[in-house]
């Protein structure tokens, strides 16, 4: 179980990841990568609802 700061300090990260990704997406020119990022930022923006496991975990078994 995570302590407060150690949630907070990681919805924030991912929150930094999200705005990253949507950086990347009005950057670049190639149209499948923009897809991609535009994605990935969704998928770090969205709220957790079950706490912060869950919202990392599926990107590990993405990445394979």
């Amino acid at each position: 179980m995570f302590d407060r700061d150690e949630e907070r300090r990681l919805e924030l990260e991912c929150l930094r990841l999200a705005a990253d990704f949507r950086q990347i997406a009005s950057d670049t020119l190639n149209p499948e990568l923009r897809i991609q990022c535009l994605r990935m930022a969704k998928l770090w923006s969205e709220p957790a609802t079950d706490g912060p496991t869950e919202r990392i975990a599926p990107l590990s078994l993405a990445a394979h």
